[in-house]
């Protein structure tokens, strides 16, 4: 079976000395250096044994030359496909080693790819695409608009795309809505639970509560930094999961436990001050100096050498205790008399309102006076050689423990207040309506601006405050989409579970109030457990309806499968010679090949670039990117960034990730574990293309924002997939082009916190970290690159282009010199005319590390320059945007897609001036070109 999974006739990959990870584990899984050295394997025949030639020296000495072609939606494609068909007429694709495409660039080479397939070679499909090209793209030009090629509002497709959207957004808040209802059911049966408890003794929950504090209070102690032994030289620090679960949850639960003893307190009706209020004020102070006491004790016993410091600290941290203790007692006391003292809410009748405001109120502010304790203590604390980093290390709990607070309140203030002041009234549809419509209205809107606002960051950059107007905007929408949902999420919830006095039977509790004690006296019962009972019921059935729903296949039902079907039909089906189509969808299942089934012939090998999401970020220095390079060939699929031997550490390893890579044959092949006819034959080529151009995705680069993460989810804007993480995942899941666990994989995707350390990893647009293939040909160490840019940029920024050389620069793989850029805007070249130079191109050298000789790239950009053809003028003179119209804009007529094609071709023949037929000879003949057409 092993042997099957590399691919028939391939040998295994060797270790060439690294140690033999593939060995172990079949052959299926590589590192970066391993995957690389296949590739050259591929190009330049297997190595002689004993062979050691560094991977550097290897891929220099092979002079490997690359054609990318960058990503930008239909534009890209036309643009790239004209430009495939110039460089076919000069019999030059053999030229080109890799072909690296991304996204709008991935549909053409993947036409290109499957062209050369249904030729048999490339030698043939250079002919037949030197010709006319009217016979060749003959089937291309029936999907310009691939999304929906019968075009109009009353078209079939048309409505078959909002049939699909609307069904798939539908079955994805099947699993989204019980995830979200546990929020406004948790806060519900907290309160509940106060009001069910109030009845019961004092003194349980306080110990419970004291007993968490303490233990928060021990290890926050004698983990303080300057408390903490040496090792070898090393101080023993405590790890940030230590921290959340001995220290943060603990106290969490403490001001969780403490409100049911004050709901107990006004219960009895006790005066205030009462004895009582000093018994909470002792057990606080108690808790904290037996605490201090226990961590001092763990020192002494332990044989640490900071037992000093904790005997000259005693004073100020009792002084800090006796602070807080006196808050502890006036807030509870105030509390209890607010509260004895009448009306303070104005919540609809029948609701539990002391025990409401307890739940709202009470926790965070019992950890709002927590948080005073440490601020008066490290005030007049005695400090220690590692002052500065305790101080930071305490500020970062007390944040930590504010923005749970800070959490608290506002889901209280949405779930709880807003829906029992605004929809808790008896004349609350009309609000409810309008709280639904405005969710409704904003939610969508926003998710839609979401996209708009990020798609393209160069563009919003350049329009001064414009952009900072759009995020408030945004923002605001976003707010109050939030609170609309939460709150009739919290309201339909309350009016299931507050109205259950109706469920008794003979038991008549009044509905204008719950007078606790005439239910005891006619039922003998507490009608609030019984609701907390019934609270924990739909618990239990959420919980079931989300594993239930959590077992299907999260890509299956976002806008992926749908952006792919299109997709595969438009620009990989139209390449077939014969179809088997259905005659009702227009759809063949073998209109995509699958990705190992390519590169055959040693030239033009995929290489689908793609974008890992890492918006959940480890690594401080990505803090901007967001992102990490993702690959697929027909060899392998992976990142050299992820590294199987370390996953799940902390911190990258200090020599820098190995890279994971898994066979292709062996990765996301099949779409469930009984689909035995996909087994052992990868992913298909039109699933990665629509990964690779998945532009609008919640999780996206550099472009991330959870807050929009949030809406776009919900909203099912989602055309980006989850895949096996390759340094994480188990070998059989690995197989499969789903998540083990849909549930964890659409959390992560609703907080906007992808990572690669799970086992399932978020991809999205290979343009979300690099749109124009050039990164990974970098790495490759490509003599001669050739880089087609067809990225939406009328003003001629070089956004993309500077983003990859920054990048590239920064990890170490090459340093990018640009020579004079002769690319200017439409509205330069049509003011200027020939006085302005213009070339739509501009050569660059490129310097690797430990490298004899530069390479050289050629970089070509869509013109619209002096000698363009007249129809490509006249389409030009209806559309100012031409050459650069936005990528949102996926549905091009008849005539723009000629023109973008025509503009292609006419573009790149005119960069030879005579008949050349190799990369050197252009490259020669550019740079005198280059020198005839100086500025004005």
């Amino acid at each position: 079976m092993d042997a099957d999974l590399g691919g028939a006739g391939r040998a295994e990959a060797p270790t060439y000395g690294l140690p033999a990870l593939t060995t172990r584990d079949g052959g299926w899984l590589l590192d970066t250096e391993q995957a690389l050295q296949e590739e050259l394997d591929h190009f330049c025949g297997p190595r002689p044994p004993g062979d050691a030639t560094p991977l550097r020296a290897r891929a220099d000495e092979a002079r490997l030359s690359a054609l990318c072609l960058s990503g930008g939606g239909i534009r890209s494609a036309t643009f790239c496909l004209g430009a495939v068909q110039a460089l076919a007429a000069r019999r030059m694709l053999g030229e080109f080693h890799y072909l690296s495409t991304v996204s709008g660039g991935g549909f053409a080479g993947g036409w290109l790819q499957t062209f050369i397939r249904e030729c048999g070679g490339l030698a043939e499909a250079e002919r037949r695409l030197a010709g006319s090209g009217r016979e060749v793209f003959a089937k291309l030009r029936r999907y310009t608009n691939y999304l929906t090629p019968e075009v109009g509002l009353l078209s079939r497709d048309t409505w078959a795309g909002i049939v699909l959207y609307v069904r798939n957004t539908f079955l994805n808040w099947l699993i989204i809505f019980p995830l979200l209802l546990f929020i406004p059911l948790a806060l519900l049966t907290y309160r509940t639970a106060l009001e069910a408890a109030s009845r019961s003794t004092l003194w349980l929950p306080l110990i419970l509560g004291s007993a968490a504090l303490l233990v928060a209070t021990f290890n926050a102690c004698r983990m303080l930094p300057s408390h903490r032994p040496l090792r070898g030289g090393v101080t023993a620090y405590a790890s940030p999961a230590f921290i959340a679960g001995w220290i943060l949850a603990p106290t969490c639960l403490w001001a969780l436990a403490l409100p049911f003893t004050l709901r107990a307190l006004f219960e009895h009706g006790l005066p205030v001050p009462n004895e009582s209020l000093y018994i909470l004020g002792i057990a606080y102070f108690v808790v904290q100096a037996a605490g201090y006491l226990c961590g001092m004790g763990w020192q002494k016993l332990k044989g640490h050498p900071g037992q000093w410091l904790y005997e000259r600290n005693m004073g100020p941290w009792i002084a800090a205790s006796l602070v807080s203790t006196t808050l502890v007692m006036v807030c509870a006391g105030s509390s209890i008399g607010w509260l004895v003292g009448g009306d303070v809410t104005a919540f609809k009748p029948g609701e539990a309102q002391v025990s409401q405001t307890l739940t709202v109120l009470a926790p965070p502010i019992l950890i709002l006076i927590h948080l005073f304790q440490s601020v008066v203590f490290i005030g007049f604390r005695r400090s220690a050689e590692r002052a500065d980093l305790d101080r930071e290390w305490v500020a970062r709990i007390d944040g930590q423990l504010l923005l749970a607070a800070a959490g608290w309140t506002v889901l209280c203030l949405c779930c709880l207040i807003v829906s029992a002041v605004a929809l808790g009234r008896e004349d609350a549809q009309l609000p409810a309506l309008f709280s639904a419509l405005g969710a409704l209205a904003t939610g969508p809107a926003a998710a839609f601006l979401g996209k708009q606002v990020f798609a393209r960051t160069q563009a919003l950059a350049a329009k001064g405050r414009m952009d900072d107007l759009l995020m408030i905007g945004l923002s605001a929408m976003a707010a109050v989409f939030g609170i609309s949902l939460f709150a009739l999420l919290g309201w339909c919830l309350g009016r299931f579970l507050g109205d259950t006095h109706d469920w008794w039977g003979d038991c008549p509790i009044p509905r204008a109030a719950y007078d606790r004690a005439e239910a005891a006296a006619q039922c003998a019962i507490n009608p609030y457990g019984m609701i907390l009972i019934l609270n924990l019921g739909v618990a239990i059935v959420l919980a079931g309806a989300v594993h239930l729903f959590g077992r299907v296949n999260v890509n299956r039902f976002s806008m992926h499968g749908v952006y792919r079907n299109r997709l595969t039909r438009g620009f990989l089906g139209s390449a077939r010679a014969r179809r088997d189509a259905d005659p009702f969808t227009d759809f063949d299942e073998d209109d995509s090949p699958r990705i190992a089934e390519l590169g055959t012939e040693r030239r033009l090998l995929p290489v689908v670039n793609m974008t890992l999401n890492l918006t959940d970020i480890l690594r401080t220095e990505w803090a901007e990117r967001k992102a990490a390079p993702f690959t697929a060939t027909p060899f392998a699929c992976g990142s050299a960034i992820l590294d199987r031997a370390e996953a799940g550490r902390a911190a990258p390893r200090r020599d820098g990730p190995r890279g994971a890579y898994i066979r292709t044959t062996a990765y996301a092949g099949m779409e469930t574990g009984s689909d035995r006819v996909s087994d052992g034959r990868g992913p298909l080529l039109g699933g990665l293309l629509t990964i690779s151009g998945a532009a609008v995705s919640p999780n996206w680069g550099y472009h991330s924002s959870r807050l929009i993460a949030f809406l776009m989810t919900l909203f099912n804007v989602r055309l980006g997939a989850w895949l096996p993480n390759p340094a994480v995942a188990r070998r059989e899941d690995l197989r499969l082009a789903k998540p083990r666990n849909s549930v964890l994989a659409l959390l992560s995707e609703l907080g906007g916190r992808s990572t690669d350390v799970r086992q399932a990893i978020y991809l999205s647009d290979g343009g979300h970290f690099d749109n124009l293939g050039l990164y990974e040909m970098l790495r490759r160490r490509c003599a001669r690159i050739v880089v087609i840019d067809a990225g939406q940029d009328e003003a001629c920024t070089f956004f993309d282009l500077g983003n990859v050389i920054r990048k590239a620069e920064v990890d170490g793989l090459a340093k990018v010199q640009m020579g004079e850029m002769r690319i200017l805007p439409r509205a330069t070249i049509e003011r200027d005319g020939k006085r302005a130079g213009a070339l739509g191109y501009a050569r660059g050298t490129i310097i690797y590390p430990d490298a004899r000789d530069p390479a050289s790239l050629i970089y070509i950009k869509p013109s619209f320059l002096d000698d363009i053809p007249a129809e490509v003028r006249a389409y030009g003179a209806t559309s100012p945007a031409f050459p650069h119209e936005s990528t949102a804009n996926q549905w091009f007529s008849e005539s723009q897609f000629e023109s973008y094609r025509a503009l292609g071709f006419h573009q790149v023949s005119r960069m030879f001036g005579s008949q050349l037929t190799t990369l050197s000879e252009w490259s020669t003949y550019l740079d005198s070109e280059a020198n005839r057409h100086p500025c004005a």
